[in-house]
């Protein structure tokens, strides 16, 4: 009954660990740039200037963020499947 309860929190935390090694992979500049816009912005979208928008696509681009999709797209359906068979 308790694994059954946790799974879906074992998903997340497993889909936050692949989006962590991600963003570690990162150069130290770009996650200082990425955090001071989001502080700026304080997180809406509305308040990024055109510059800011740039500066995040580029560095979405280098964050690769296809691989990213696939690896948490992964840790969440290999996480599904666990849950399932358990």
């Amino acid at each position: 009954m308790l694994m059954r309860r946790l799974a879906p929190w074992l998903i997340v935390f497993e889909v936050l660990r692949v989006g962590r090694e991600h963003w570690n992979h990162l150069d130290p500049t770009d996650r200082r740039m990425a955090t001071d816009i989001m502080k700026r912005s304080k997180g809406d979208p509305r308040k990024l200037t055109p510059a800011d928008k740039q500066d995040l696509r580029a560095l979405g681009r280098r964050m690769e963020l296809g691989k990213l999709t696939l690896s948490m797209g992964t840790a969440a359906i290999m996480g599904r499947r666990r849950h399932r068979r358990g």
